[in-house]
């Protein structure tokens, strides 16, 4: 890291973020109007539970309000390819470049 840039802080909330015991992912908006961030958290393997990437999609697509920031966190083993694909193609959609964090570690389609 160069000594001029400013370091993030991604956990803006403030709070534990609960992670589902069936899910591998969690969506977290926190702030009010323009200080308004989101924060997803991928903590697992992606696409076990039977949840596929076309749910996390929908979620992100019910979350996204078109201006909030959106900040992504791995701690993954990796997943289903295509669904793996179809999550960086959709985070990919939201701005030329999405903040993310390796919170552990990001192997296989958790590291795209």
């Amino acid at each position: 890291m160069s000594k001029k840039t400013k370091p993030r802080v991604y956990d803006k909330a403030g709070k534990q973020v609960k992670v589902a015991d069936k899910s591998w992912y969690t969506f977290q908006a926190s702030g009010e109007a323009e200080q308004r961030s989101i924060e997803i958290f991928v903590y697992g393997e992606i696409g076990a539970w039977g949840v596929t990437a076309n749910q996390f999609v929908q979620d992100l697509r019910a979350m996204d309000d078109g201006m909030s920031p959106v900040i992504v966190a791995f701690n993954s083993i990796g997943g289903d390819l295509f669904d793996g694909l179809a999550i960086h193609n959709a985070l990919s959609r939201l701005a030329d470049v999405v903040p993310t964090a390796c919170l552990g570690r990001s192997t296989a389609q958790s590291g795209n």
